[in-house]
């Protein structure tokens, strides 16, 4: 099975962490996505292999951006908690590293192709229209 067709409720729930920010800056282009989803991919990877991360050093939305979908990747391998009422609080199994690292890599795929298709804002305003 497809990491997509396995895992589109931990895609859904990164993704929901950017459509928020983008929602709220609608100038905001794939690229800070991009670059968001590639330092976690670089993080988790070295995570999981033992290796330190390089360091990121991003600024304004992308730093906004950075936090966010972490936060959101750290509540889906089950190391924290997001910020929702209390009885709208979701729960999920937590994921291993691995699995999150093939999500991120999906994400990035999608990022590139839906910008290719789209335009500067080709990723975001397609993957809009599916996450509220």
């Amino acid at each position: 099975m497809r990491i997509d067709e396995e895992h589109q409720d931990v895609l859904q729930n990164i993704e929901f962490a950017v459509a928020h920010i983008y929602r709220r800056n609608p100038e905001m282009t794939d690229y800070p996505v991009l670059r968001t989803y590639e330092a976690l991919v670089h993080a988790y990877s070295a995570e999981v292999t033992g290796r330190m991360p390089k360091p990121v050093e991003l600024e304004g939305l992308e730093a906004e951006l950075l936090r966010d979908v972490k936060r959101m990747c750290e509540w889906r391998l089950g190391r924290g908690d997001i910020e929702a009422p209390q009885d709208e609080a979701p729960e999920c199994d937590p994921i291993d590293l691995p699995t999150l690292v093939l999500c991120l890599k999906r994400l990035v795929k999608s990022v590139n192709k839906w910008n290719k298709h789209g335009g500067r804002q080709g990723y975001l305003n397609f993957m809009t229209q599916f996450v509220k």
